[in-house]
């Protein structure tokens, strides 16, 4: 075999190479973002600090509260800021906090509000019945608001 022949082989072997790499990235990147699985938009988003267990059970406080004849579960845990974990079941529930679209669930938001300033948070989803939650700004605390989204009747209400 020719130095020449063993060349253009290596070549063509880069050519393959390079291109399943970018049918690759385009599989793993564009598909996604065609498909509408990646949010573009903007949203508030702070990182939760790492705790050890023993600081998580003992900084934690769970309450229950019936918000709108609605079970929704608050737990409050001592943070350096005011933030919010919001969670729904079922997930992707488009939640609106003091009545600005902060995506879906489940998203953690940072507010910016006084301790003990009221903080409306509303919950909606196709299909299921809206639910609004009201709870006072924390105080250098993370807020996890759980909500439990009950099937609509008409299947038709609440919007997604």
């Amino acid at each position: 075999m020719s130095q020449e022949h063993a060349s253009q082989k290596v070549a063509a072997v880069l050519k393959l190479g390079s291109a399943l790499c970018a049918m690759a990235a385009a599989g793993v990147l564009i598909l996604p973002l065609v498909r509408g699985e990646v949010r573009t938009g903007p949203r508030d988003i702070t990182l939760t600090p790492i705790t050890t267990e023993d600081e998580e059970t003992q900084a934690e406080e769970d309450v229950e509260v019936e918000s709108a004849g609605k079970p929704i579960r608050e737990t409050r845990s001592a943070f350096e800021g005011a933030i919010l974990s919001l969670e729904s079941q079922p997930s992707e529930a488009t939640v609106k906090v003091n009545g600005r679209d902060q995506g879906e669930t489940p998203v953690m938001v940072g507010l910016e509000c006084a301790p003990g300033e009221p903080v409306v948070i509303t919950f909606s989803r196709r299909g299921f019945e809206s639910t609004t939650h009201r709870t006072p700004c924390p105080r250098d605390e993370m807020v996890k608001v759980k909500a439990r989204l009950k099937q609509s009747i008409r299947g038709t209400a609440g919007k997604r």
